[in-house]
């Protein structure tokens, strides 16, 4: 069965297609400008060059999804109103989701009470998952981390203002010590979930986290801000395989919830 899942990012998407003998992968570039048309035309041409028609396909996308349709999108905004209407495909669209939320079903695991999945690359969000399944809230939009405000010398901020790829880049913060300090603003409201939820683990995400100085901020914060009682026995891992995360949580889902004999 021809599998194709493609993760849509703030900067780039990965296509990813599994075919009956071998795996292809391929990335372009996204951006603000990146609209519904040029998702189809990358779609179409894959379908061509591999002569796809009865095969499935799933999509993630940053932002708020409610009913396989995109609603609101930052770092994307050509994307919005994305559904399962606008997409033309040779094969069957399956769904359409958040993309830490499907990143989240590539890590966790039903024998953990509650995981929280963290990424940090153009924008800042959060997966929650409870004994295995994903918590997405009465509207979906559980997990916002990045809207989430800390107080500054310079005045009250959100994460996203503060820690995320996107503010990082526009405010041209290069310091291993700058780097470490908006690590640590991510760390600060970390913490705030570790200690409304108690999570088993903690996975850290998102190309920020392949920075040292972010990332020790990160841990370094975390740690002195929870409560010590939530931090006993609680895991925090990287994820290594960043890249894929988000397509292979789609790959699980399809598997999953989509299954074809």
């Amino acid at each position: 069965m021809q599998v194709l899942t493609i993760d849509v990012g703030g900067t780039k998407a990965l296509f990813k297609l599994q075919l009956a003998e071998h795996t292809e992968q391929y990335k372009i570039p996204t951006g603000e400008g990146f609209k519904i048309e040029e998702l189809n035309n990358q779609i179409a041409a894959l379908e061509r060059d591999y002569d796809l028609q009865d095969y499935q396909l799933a999509i993630a996308v940053p932002g708020l999804v409610q009913n396989n349709r995109l609603v609101s999108c930052k770092s994307v905004p050509g994307l919005n109103g994305l559904s399962l209407d606008t997409v033309k495909t040779q094969g069957t669209l399956e769904f359409i989701c958040n993309d830490i939320d499907a990143g989240m079903q590539a890590t966790c695991d039903t024998k953990y009470a509650c995981e929280l999945l963290v990424m940090c690359g153009t924008g800042i969000g959060m997966s929650i998952a409870f004994n295995g399944q994903v918590f997405t809230g009465a509207t979906g939009v559980a997990g916002e981390l990045g809207h989430c405000r800390v107080m500054t010398e310079s005045g009250e901020f959100s994460l996203e203002q503060l820690a995320s790829g996107d503010s990082v880049r526009s405010r041209h913060i290069a310091t291993a010590d700058e780097l470490y300090r908006a690590g640590s603003y991510l760390g600060m409201g970390l913490a705030w979930a570790v200690n409304l939820l108690n999570p088993n683990r903690v996975w850290l995400a998102g190309r920020m986290m392949s920075n040292a100085p972010y990332y020790q901020g990160c841990l370094d914060s975390l740690k002195q801000m929870a409560l010590s009682t939530p931090l006993v026995g609680m895991q925090v891992n990287r994820v290594e395989d960043m890249e894929t995360l988000v397509c292979r949580g789609l790959a699980v889902m399809l598997a999953r919830d989509y299954p074809r004999s």
